[in-house]
């Protein structure tokens, strides 16, 4: 009988599960040059219950060199401030993409994309709430990794 294939890999936690009311960067996470050739990443939003103008933007940011400069990779969908339910979304990078052309990225990826071809040496989780005018804004969100 064939045995399972496993995977060896490293999960990652980006940015843990919590209500959060402002924008921040995560904490940096190193990762050996090489390491890895695929990530999968998570973003899980278990809660938004404010006003529908505040917004929750969710991103993953690699640095080629050691968090220095960060390149924006994946930026989750944007989140309303009274979605209901959770919202679990997955991206991955690959090692082995190609851009087809040069790729712009002094600016974050749109909302809902995804440039599978940046990699680095340190991967972060960054978010950006914005909140309408009534102070209320409050998040509940995590983002981690399965780099193998």
């Amino acid at each position: 009988m064939p045995q399972p294939v496993q995977f060896a890999g490293e999960t990652i936690t980006l940015a843990a599960s919590a209500a959060r009311t402002a924008s921040a960067n995560g904490t940096t996470v190193h990762v050996a040059s090489g390491r890895s050739r695929y990530v999968v990443l998570l973003s899980i939003a278990d809660a938004s219950l404010t006003a529908a103008a505040d917004t929750l933007d969710v991103y993953v940011d690699l640095s080629p060199d050691g968090g220095t400069t960060w390149v924006n990779a994946i930026h989750f969908t944007q989140r309303a401030g009274d979605a209901s339910g959770a919202a679990k979304e997955v991206a991955i990078l690959d090692s082995a993409s190609a851009a087809a052309t040069v790729t712009n990225v002094t600016s974050d990826a749109a909302s809902g994309a995804v440039r599978p071809y940046v990699f680095g040496n340190a991967i972060r989780a960054r978010w950006a709430i914005v909140d309408s005018g009534d102070h209320n804004s409050s998040h509940t969100f995590g983002v981690s990794a399965f780099a193998m």
